[in-house]
């Protein structure tokens, strides 16, 4: 049984959506358990799928409704190992009354980094229960006590030809037409910056995604009075994105980091933060950038020559080879082999 904070929302729920699909294509037999009501993903689940429809910010009521539901799944469908997603999940594993063997996936360096104590106390508890920890890559230690995981469990990509085609459209044009920003609009990812680079170099930006800073995001940039479109979650963002669109990813810290990677499996020109959960890519100097002014020198440097921020196959085909669905099932079924 696999835990997550809802059907669509982010890479983990994707990932997650897509190691359902593959272990459960191995005969494995699987559920998938999303806390909060949302959307349906571009990735559908081949699996059982029982929805909690907990609202999200839905208050102690709406959650405590959601354990007890969470509970009665457990009870009837009997899991032997429950794996536990990002913070909501781990609450909720926590709380669960039942024998089996609970997993706990780090899949950022940060984790309850609104609610330290109460994070503690649930690691505390999970611990206690003997979970087993693993992360999404080798970076990452698991928190609080930056204990090195008990395995390696990388996140998947989607793949399909329709995927591989756009890749082509970006080797059409050297100059830069807009800014593009994917993700949840949080503190952690940055968006803010993307304002302030906007303005510094008076290219359009488009923000793809949702979250608890878009009121405010879009208050900054009508008194800007740049020109910023805001298209809100997408099933599919890599659909919106144009010929001579540059991805911009100024996030503070990451897990995994999805969004740079996919970006590279779409061959997108990109510009991404100097920090060290972007290093272990070891993409070119050319790509990093420390700070809003980096960002903006770079872009202008650029801005005519937007092919040189182009992630070469010799890098790329490294990082994308170990993210197939295929080996990552693997990966999870040696795993759950030896647990």
């Amino acid at each position: 049984m696999i835990v997550t904070n809802s059907r669509t929302g982010g890479g983990a729920e994707r990932s997650m959506n897509l190691a359902c699909n593959e272990l459960s294509k191995r005969g494995w037999p699987i559920s998938l358990v999303p806390i909060n009501s949302s959307p349906n993903d571009q990735v559908t689940p081949n699996c059982e799928v029982f929805p909690l429809e907990r609202q999200w910010r839905g208050g102690l009521i709406s959650t405590l409704t959601a354990i007890w539901k969470f509970q009665r799944i457990i009870n009837d469908w009997k899991p032997e190992v429950i794996v536990l997603n990002c913070d909501l999940p781990e609450l909720f594993g926590a709380t669960q009354f039942s024998r089996s063997r609970l997993v706990v996936v780090e899949h950022v360096d940060r984790p309850w980094i609104t609610r330290m104590v109460l994070g503690r106390v649930i690691r505390r508890i999970l611990k206690l229960r003997k979970a087993k920890w693993v992360a999404v890559s080798s970076h990452l230690l698991i928190w609080p006590n930056s204990l090195n995981p008990d395995a390696i469990l990388p996140n998947s990509i989607l793949t399909s030809q329709a995927n591989l085609k756009v890749s082509n459209k970006f080797k059409k044009t050297n100059r830069v037409e807009r800014l593009i920003f994917i993700g949840r609009l949080a503190p952690q990812k940055r968006p803010d910056w993307m304002i302030k680079i906007g303005k510094i170099t008076g290219i359009p930006v488009s923000f793809i995604g949702d979250g608890a800073m878009r009121e405010s995001m879009q208050s900054l940039a009508i008194a800007s009075e740049l020109n910023f479109t805001f298209h809100g979650r997408l099933e599919d963002p890599w659909a919106a994105i144009e010929v001579g669109d540059l991805l911009i990813v100024p996030s503070e810290y990451e897990g995994d980091g999805l969004v740079v990677i996919e970006g590279i499996q779409k061959g997108m020109p990109m510009l991404i933060s100097d920090i060290p959960d972007f290093r272990r890519f070891r993409l070119s100097e050319l790509n990093y950038c420390r700070s809003i002014q980096d960002f903006a020198n770079s872009i202008i440097r650029f801005r005519t020559d937007i092919s040189s921020l182009l992630i070469p196959p010799s890098i790329s085909t490294e990082i994308l080879f170990a993210r197939s669905p295929k080996n990552v099932g693997d990966v999870w079924e040696e795993f759950l082999h030896a647990i």
